[in-house]
């Protein structure tokens, strides 16, 4: 995949849990399409707040962008949240809510 063949989403995964996280705590970001397959996927560092991100693919892999979905996890030593639905991608930036999936 070369530089000039590659489409990028970009977006921030949030939760709304009033929580200090600590460090060491990461965000995965998987690209979907409505089939389910993983088209991409990507890791970053999880911050103290909205995670920013983008994921790289390669447009030969779907046809039409707009059937993309999003897949976010945020794990960390104070827990593990995630999304419970896929979420489509927004033009301009997609905006991921994790909520809290382990006690």
């Amino acid at each position: 995949m070369s530089a000039s063949n590659v489409f990028a989403i970009s977006g921030t995964v949030l939760f709304r849990e009033k929580l200090a996280m600590p460090s060491g705590g990461v965000v995965t970001v998987k690209l979907v399409d409505t089939a389910g397959e993983v088209l991409a996927a990507t890791s970053v560092d999880a911050e103290n707040g909205p995670t920013e991100f983008t994921v790289q693919a390669d447009p030969a892999d779907f046809p039409d962008p707009r059937r993309l979905l999003l897949w976010a996890r945020l794990r960390s030593d104070a827990g593990v949240w995630g999304t419970t639905e896929l979420v489509p991608v927004t033009h301009g930036g997609t905006e991921v809510v994790v909520t809290r999936i382990d006690d």
